[in-house]
């Protein structure tokens, strides 16, 4: 059943181009930055989190704002790919029951429209590396395998909420809630050094928490992720993903019936 949806999905790969361009449209339509205000949002965040964090509580930490920025992408994309991915079945509704296709398509095509937007914002990485020299390590080549890893956990979560949504409509502001949560108790403002001990080992569960602190690592640091931590984030990104695609497998069939 599996390798056979897998092929549907696939052969439906235009539909999923289409969906995403669709997104990007219809987000930049009558806008005459377009793109920009998708830039405007992190770099703002950044503006705010690093008057508040750098020089008034004086968290004292080495190019902060490359830090920051490093670490709050990535968090931005996975939060805003959930949020899409969570309501893509309910929001689509006249599509699901009127047309044939895998369902699957729709939380895909929400977590690759952020996706796009993710890799087009992380380039306002390269002129911070050049504004505090810390230079092109060859350690940034471990950035794309780690996004990949990334987009694969959050389209296995994606994918489990979609379909709790189409069951329980609390879902999605149960998530807005735990992401809110989730985001503080992710190394994100701060460093994963400056966590008490007892805490840290608590957090260490946090994957977020891992992918956040590979990419600080690797951008700030210049240092390639352990091989521990990439053999973590592996196993983390391809179980939610199996378990994200069984959990929706087993019931799309029923979501005509039920948005």
């Amino acid at each position: 059943m599996g390798a056979n949806e897998l092929k549907a999905a696939w052969a439906y790969r235009d539909l999923l181009r289409h969906l995403v361009i669709r997104d990007l449209r219809h987000k930049y339509k009558g806008s005459s930055l377009g793109f920009a205000w998708s830039l405007f949002h992190p770099l703002v965040m950044a503006a705010v989190y690093t008057v508040a964090f750098r020089w008034i509580v004086r968290i004292e930490i080495e190019h902060f704002p490359l830090f920051l920025l490093s670490g709050l992408l990535p968090w931005l994309f996975f939060s805003a790919a959930l949020s899409g991915a969570t309501g893509s079945i309910v929001d689509n509704s006249p599509l699901v029951q009127k047309v044939a296709f895998p369902r699957m398509i729709l939380p895909l095509a929400a977590i690759a429209s952020q996706l796009v937007q993710f890799l087009l914002m992380y380039v306002t990485i390269i002129p911070l590396l050049l504004i505090f020299n810390t230079g092109f390590s060859p350690a940034l080549a471990g950035v794309l395998p780690l996004m990949v890893l990334q987009t694969l956990f959050t389209a296995g979560l994606g994918l489990a909420l979609a379909t709790a949504y189409v069951y329980a409509r609390d879902t999605r502001h149960l998530l807005e809630v735990a992401l809110q949560v989730w985001f503080w108790l992710t190394p994100i403002v701060y460093s994963a050094a400056l966590i008490p001990p007892p805490l840290a080992r608590a957090i260490q569960w946090n994957p977020m928490a891992q992918f956040i602190t590979a990419y600080h690592r690797m951008v700030v640091d210049g240092l390639p992720p352990s091989a521990w931590s990439m053999a973590v984030l592996s196993v983390c990104a391809v179980g939610a993903a199996v378990a994200g695609f069984v959990i929706f497998s087993r019931h799309q069939r029923a979501f005509a019936e039920l948005v």
